[in-house]
């Protein structure tokens, strides 16, 4: 049998990070309103790419990140100019970003230092293009907020694939 050659149309990868891409402006800019669109591609990687423990994976970095970003609107270093509260657009948000920690982020699974390393630099950035979109107002300076944002999610990322890592085993444990 031949299998057919895999290129950027046709991997899972690459889609699954469009597919976040996507999302991550649909939210940003539209909000709540675009909700039942992330909630469609979200349901539509759930079927076509998860594995059997994904979905327990999902929640639990969603959870953690909406608990996260909660203490940081608590302590008014995020300000949302709509809710006083974190909106729902940004927890639709964390169950969209969660799904792509097997996927187009599965390049980082072998490296800690690199999971540290993008999770310090990358993440911080997207917060900051929010800002810089007014869906958030972040109360430190610029400098002070990215420095903020990248020791925490820094290690955020770390411990998101040793979630990853773990729910894995209890899929194979739950194998056996």
């Amino acid at each position: 049998m031949i299998k057919p050659k895999l290129t950027l149309i046709n991997n899972p990868n690459f889609i699954n990070l469009l597919g976040f891409n996507a999302i991550w402006f649909g939210l940003i800019f539209l909000g709540n309103s675009f909700i039942p669109v992330a909630a469609i591609l979200l349901l539509l990687h759930l079927y076509f790419l998860a594995g059997k423990n994904e979905l327990m994976l999902i929640f639990i970095v969603a959870g953690i990140g909406v608990l996260l970003d909660s203490v940081l609107v608590y302590a008014h270093v995020f300000i949302f100019p709509e809710a006083k509260k974190l909106p729902f657009w940004l927890i639709t948000l964390w169950f969209c970003f969660a799904a792509t920690v097997r996927h187009s982020l599965g390049f980082l699974s072998n490296s800690k230092i690199l999971q540290c390393s993008v999770g310090a630099i990358f993440a911080p950035l997207s917060y900051l293009a929010g800002a810089k979109f007014s869906v958030v107002y972040i109360t430190p300076s610029f400098e002070l907020s990215y420095l903020l944002l990248a020791c925490l999610w820094g290690p955020l990322m770390v411990l998101i694939f040793a979630l990853s890592r773990w729910t894995k085993v209890e899929e194979i444990n739950d194998a056996i």
